[in-house]
Order: structure tokens, then C-alpha cells, then sequence
């Protein structure tokens, strides 16, 4: 029998640019310590292999010290790590991988950057690679697999990097396609694929294992790896999922009508069992709301993005709908009255190009008023 980990897309280095401030940063740093968490679980589990099917690195650019991370993190497992590049860390002329050929050899991490049978010491097994050596390749380059013939007594595996014809519902991150009938042409027992982010199971013992930490809002079943356990030729892998991300993404959609809706949010969060400081969440907020109501929504929001890691808030689709009430506890009577009946008549033309910034001015001046009206109140006490 035979036992390994399955993993891919860990894009150590990634950028995360749509993710200002510190957490980008924090989000990077993560993605080292991801590594390390796969190398204790192959630890436990006495895997035979660490299979990592392309895109360990972001770009051919990461700095010397991060690849020496890398290196540090998956030393921590002292079995063999057989790696392919992917569309993103490409086998090219100046790539990571020549730096780490020419500087930082290690003998249990095994680049696989030619297509040739790789067989694993000890253990009946065969991998047959498809390697990238450019980003973008027109070929499939897991052909060779059919024709590559090996001892019937081996477990055959393969290991690429690319889209599955036929299977995926959305384009995958790589064009390098791969047919969706390799597993059966080329007898493989197992087919270990990277590229799509999302775990998945696409095929015939054809398995995607996802990122192993998620870095984007999307419901594609991602932070985690794949346990294989294959007995012999031509039976059966189980195979068994395992959670190995730190950071939770989440997308939400609230349509707000009073304040109160904003619970939902939190009942959402409390559900999940993560702590909130481990949560990214895009919120899209849409409805109408009095000023008021939207006052205290942006309070609640204040709070909310202090206590998650990063707090995403898309409220272009909510409407501040300014009551009577509202305006009257801005201002009766002065210049700042007439310059909210002139706001409010904007607001009324729904035709008008201003409609919307009429709405902002409102709400600024209601947040202006309340801010005046508490600092008043300080004052006095």
C-alpha cells in the first residue's frame, strides 16, 4: 500500500493587492506557516510522499528569502516532496526553480521538471510529470502518459498542472489543457491535479486538491489537502479531505430595511465556529433605510471591521431615504434648513444626475448633526 498528500496552489509570495493595510502582509506570512502545517500532517500520518502538483511560488520573482522559507517549512516533513512547476512558478530558463537547482538542492524535495517516470525508492510507485516550462502551454502535456509503459506491479501516478476539458463550470486559472479521459488512456490509479483552487473531485480517480489556504472570496470548497491511500494496482484510492486552512473567507449579501438586520451578520459569523480575528468577509449591503437606520448601520460596521481580520463592504446598493424626522432633527430653520430642502428636493427627482449625491450630503450632515449633538452633551457632563 502506499500513502501520500496531495496539495497544490500555494502561491507563496502572492501579493493579495486587493487587501490593503497590514493584512496583505499577514496573508502572506500565512501561507509559510500553511506549509508547515502540511509537513506535520504528513508527519502524523506517515505518508510515503507529499504530492505538489504546481504553483508552489506566485511568481519566477520571489526574493531568495522566501524561497528559503519555503525550503524551511517543507523541511519539517523529512519524507519526499515531489513537485511539479505550474503556470505560475514555470520551469523557464530564469525561474525560481533554476535558483533553487543552482543554490538550495535538498534531496527530499524532488522537482519533477522533465517529463520522465520518476520512481519513489521503497515504495511500489511510479509518477509520470507533466511539467510547465512556460506559463501558457496549447498542448497537453500529460499525453506522453499513455504511452509511457511502466511495471504492471506499480501503482502509476500522475501529476500535472492545468483545466480539465469538459468538467470545469468556470474557466480555471491556467489554459494548459488536460483531457478529462487521461486517468482511463494512460491506466493511472491516481491523477493529482493543481491549478484549480477549489478542492474537487473532476473525474475518474482525478482529484483537484485546492489551495491548501484560501485567498479569495469564493465558495469553491478550498483550505485543505488530500489523503491518499491506494493498496494496489488498479484498486480503488480512498481518498480523504483534511481541513488545513487558518483563514476563513466569507461573501454575504443583507438586505437592510432596519438596524436590527445587521444581527444577521453576526449570528452568520458566530455560526461558522471561527474566531472572528481568523475571518475575511465581503458584505453587500442593499435596501433604503432613514438616516438614522443608516447611521447606525456605518456604526455597527465601524465595530464589526475592528474585530474581524478584513472586513470587505460593497453599500452602493443602500439607499439612505431620508425621513421627515430625520430632517427635522438636523436643522428647523436657517441656511443649513433651506440647504436641506434644496438636498431633499434632489432626492425627490429621480431623474436628476445629482440624485445620488444629494443622498451622500444628507447623510453627512446627519452624521455631522449627531457628531455636534454628542460632543455638546460631552461638554455639559
Amino acid at each position: 500500500m502506499v500513502t501520500f498528500l496531495h496539495t497544490a496552489d500555494w502561491q507563496i509570495g502572492k501579493q493579495f493587492a486587493n487587501i490593503p493595510g497590514d493584512t496583505g502582509a499577514i496573508l502572506r506570512e500565512r501561507r509559510i506557516e500553511s506549509v508547515k502545517k502540511i509537513a506535520t500532517i504528513a508527519t502524523q500520518k506517515n505518508v510515503d510522499a507529499v504530492l505538489v502538483a504546481g504553483d508552489i511560488f506566485d511568481t519566477n520573482l520571489v526574493q531568495g528569502k522566501t524561497l528559503l522559507q519555503t525550503l524551511g517549512a517543507m523541511s519539517e516533513f523529512s519524507g519526499k516532496w515531489l513537485c511539479i512547476p505550474g503556470n505560475h512558478d514555470s520551469a523557464e530558463v530564469d525561474s525560481i526553480w533554476a535558483r533553487y537547482k543552482r543554490n538550495f538542492g535538498s534531496e527530499n524535495i524532488v522537482l519533477l521538471d522533465e517529463a520522465k517516470p520518476y520512481y519513489l525508492r521503497n515504495v511500489p510507485v511510479v509518477v509520470l510529470p507533466a511539467p510547465l516550462h512556460r506559463r501558457h502551454d496549447s498542448r497537453d502535456l500529460t499525453e506522453w502518459f499513455d504511452t509511457c509503459d511502466t511495471d504492471p506491479a506499480l501503482i502509476r501516478i500522475g501529476l500535472a498542472h492545468g483545466s480539465i476539458n469538459n468538467r470545469l463550470m468556470q474557466r480555471s486559472e491556467a489554459p494548459n489543457t488536460i483531457s478529462d479521459t487521461r486517468a482511463e488512456t494512460a491506466r493511472l490509479d491516481y491523477f493529482a491535479l493543481g491549478d484549480w483552487h477549489g478542492q474537487s473531485n473532476i473525474a475518474t480517480r482525478t482529484w483537484y486538491s485546492g489551495t491548501p489556504e484560501t485567498d479569495r472570496f469564493r465558495e469553491n470548497d478550498s483550505g485543505k489537502i488530500l489523503l491518499v491511500e491506494i493498496d494496489a494496482p488498479g484498486i480503488e484510492p480512498r481518498v480523504t479531505s483534511i481541513d488545513s486552512g487558518h483563514y476563513k473567507w466569507l461573501a454575504q449579501d443583507i438586505s437592510i430595511f432596519h438596524a436590527a438586520d445587521m444581527e444577521s451578520v453576526r449570528h452568520m459569523l458566530m455560526d461558522t465556529g471561527v474566531p472572528l480575528d481568523r475571518i475575511l468577509l465581503r458584505l453587500t449591503l442593499t435596501g433604503a433605510v432613514s438616516l438614522e437606520t443608516r447611521s447606525l448601520v456605518d456604526a455597527y460596521l465601524e465595530v464589526l471591521s475592528a474585530e474581524l481580520r478584513y472586513l470587505d463592504i460593497d453599500n452602493d446598493g443602500l439607499r439612505a431615504e431620508p425621513t421627515q424626522a430625520d430632517l427635522d432633527e438636523i436643522e428647523r430653520s436657517g441656511f443649513v434648513r433651506m440647504a436641506i430642502n434644496k438636498l431633499t428636493s434632489i432626492v425627490a427627482d429621480t431623474e436628476s444626475d445629482e440624485n445620488e449625491t444629494a443622498r451622500l450630503a444628507l447623510q453627512l450632515l446627519y452624521v455631522e448633526h449627531k457628531h455636534m449633538e454628542s460632543s455638546h452633551a460631552y461638554k455639559k457632563n
